[in-house]
């Protein structure tokens, strides 16, 4: 094949292979891009749930603390009013009681307390709670489906249970629950009811509205998908210029390759000239002896014949030919 075919066959099939690798590296790049940004929004989600339950364990720790003051009192004496009235579920001797000057007081236990800071907070639109046993006192603190699961899993001893729940056409809430277990302070109340001290008595719930989190996480997607994408726009433009770079480079490697087969080739056609004597038609060989032309093309079939005289024609046809009459290896000069 000829040298300067070759170089631009060697050259196209380059070409078709450096594009097959890009292909490939602009695949890879946008995978990896693709993987980095699914796994930032993920990261995100996590913060953002972590966050959430961070605010319900604290209402719940508040909650918690003012019933464990609520109970160190043995219960708390407040007016009655129109909406605190006493307590049905109570069942407390020394539950109402007036005062010398006629103010009636009623007895506010724990769990009453509970629920009045919850109507509260409620109405804040702060945190929803909820007092829930599988056996309780009072029938509106029976759990819900998801109440009843979390106190499945504080009967394992579970420390807590949580979950973003996103219903479609309702607004998405975070709830929390952590059990309540039986104390000293717990059996005045709740003694007959058969627990004993170190028993699961229950659990309060917290919701708290996931809504305006959610919206400020929508926007922090946005925000990464827009970044990664920019990193992603940015890699393959550096890879479409690095393709162009090589190629140019590659081509300008083809072309000096072909160049340099060129020369190679024109030099091994120089090289192949031997000189044959015009008289007697010997060939000077390379050390500067002269040999029968049939013995030395058997030897060398690829060299190609000059024209040249031999020292014996030379002498016996022409002595100006003779460049040193004194040499071992007599030389001539090719014509």
């Amino acid at each position: 094949m000829i040298p300067y075919l070759k170089a631009r066959k060697n050259k196209g099939l380059k070409k078709f292979m450096t594009k097959k690798k890009v292909f490939i590296v602009a695949i890879l790049w946008a995978a990896g891009i693709a993987i980095l940004c699914l796994w930032a929004i993920k990261n995100e989600k996590v913060h953002a749930e972590k966050y959430l339950l961070l605010q319900a364990r604290s209402f719940f720790q508040s909650i918690v603390s003012i019933r464990a003051w609520n109970a160190s009192h043995g219960g708390v004496y407040v007016p009655v009013t129109y909406n605190t009235l006493p307590n049905p579920y109570l069942n407390d001797s020394f539950r109402d009681v007036t005062t010398k000057r006629g103010m009636k007081l009623t007895k506010i236990n724990p769990a009453y307390m509970t629920r009045q800071i919850g109507q509260i907070m409620t109405k804040k639109k702060m945190a929803w709670f909820h007092i829930t046993s599988t056996n309780p006192i009072r029938p509106k603190n029976f759990p819900d489906i998801w109440e009843a699961k979390a106190l499945k899993s504080f009967s394992s001893r579970a420390d807590e249970f949580s979950q973003l729940i996103e219903i479609e056409g309702a607004k998405p809430n975070f709830r929390y629950m952590a059990p309540l277990w039986v104390t000293d302070s717990c059996l005045k109340c709740h003694s007959d009811q058969g627990y004993k001290e170190g028993d699961l008595r229950g659990g309060i719930s917290v919701t708290i509205s996931a809504d305006s989190q959610l919206k400020l996480l929508k926007n922090v997607y946005l925000k990464i998908i827009i970044a990664y994408t920019c990193i992603w726009a940015t890699g393959i433009i550096g890879i479409y210029f690095g393709r162009q770079r090589l190629l140019k480079e590659a081509s300008k490697r083809h072309e000096v390759i072909a160049e340099l087969q060129s020369s190679l080739s024109q030099i091994k056609t120089l090289s192949g000239l031997l000189p044959i004597c015009s008289h007697c038609k010997k060939i000077r060989d390379d050390k500067g002896y002269w040999n029968q032309i049939k013995a030395y093309i058997q030897k060398h079939p690829q060299s190609q014949l000059g024209h040249g005289i031999c020292h014996e024609c030379a002498q016996k046809h022409n002595s100006a030919f003779l460049k040193d009459k004194d040499s071992p290896h007599p030389d001539t000069r090719d014509l």
